[in-house]
């Protein structure tokens, strides 16, 4: 005999799906920042066309974070409505920047 919810909205935790979500977007912005300082300090030894990069990644950076904090509140009042979160287009623009990031910092490393 298994026991079956009646309603499982009433178990569902809404705030840790996002929660989780969130952290995520966090740390993917962590590594931005951190791809960032590391390409202006290369900029600092000498290789000046690396602060542009540098730049870029400190501001996708910002972005990403301040996104972050909005897709949390979109997403637990989605869930709350009993709506689907899910944001397509941030993920593929996120996916994007993060390959460029990666392309860039490969570049770096073997043009050194």
């Amino acid at each position: 005999m298994t026991d079956r919810l009646e309603h499982p909205t009433e178990v569902l935790d809404s705030g840790m799906q996002s929660e989780r979500t969130y952290l995520a977007w966090q740390r993917t912005g962590l590594g931005f920042a951190a791809n960032g300082a590391l390409l202006l300090h290369a900029a600092l030894d000498g290789r000046t066309p690396l602060v542009v990069p540098g730049l870029i990644a400190l501001v996708v950076t910002a972005l990403l974070v301040g996104r972050a904090q909005v897709r949390y509140r979109s997403t637990v009042a989605a869930i709350r409505r009993e709506r689907s979160p899910e944001d397509h287009r941030a993920l593929a623009v996120t996916a994007a920047l993060t390959t460029a990031l990666c392309v860039t910092g490969l570049v770096a490393i073997l043009l050194r």
